[in-house]
């Protein structure tokens, strides 16, 4: 885990940047995950500010909820439903929390992380994502 000391080497919003995602899919999905990713830069550093303060115990609780709304309301994220806007906010949160780790987290085309670390998608400078034709 990272310590508070070195998470006070980045920003107070950490690094978030897009990454490549590996695998190629149909153009709707591809939209979807383009969106998507757009969405979490804007709302991970947002998380990012408010998690720093927090106890373990806190974060511990904040991190079971959020697996909680993710497992029940995930597909809404994709296919559409009433917990949509809880689901994302959720999965943000989520990368937030996991951004204090060692090495950050990255997935979903996103990588954040609260410190420096080795081989850190931010220090290469962050990867646009291919916009589908419209």
């Amino acid at each position: 885990m990272t310590t508070q000391s070195d998470i006070t080497t980045r920003s107070p919003f950490g690094r978030v940047v897009l990454v490549d995602r590996p695998a190629k899919r149909p153009p709707t999905e591809e939209r979807f995950a383009d969106n998507f990713a757009n969405a979490l830069i804007a709302l991970i550093p947002m998380w990012i500010v408010e998690v720093r303060a927090w106890s373990d115990e806190k974060i511990q609780r904040e991190a079971s909820a959020a697996a909680e709304v993710i497992g029940s309301h995930g597909d809404d994220l994709q296919y559409g439903g009433k917990k949509r806007g809880p689901a994302l906010n959720a999965v943000a949160k989520a990368f937030a929390l996991l951004a204090r780790a060692e090495g950050g987290i990255t997935g979903l085309g996103v990588h954040a992380c609260l410190a420096a670390h080795d081989l850190c998608p931010a220090e290469r400078g962050s990867q646009q994502l291919p916009r589908a034709a419209s």
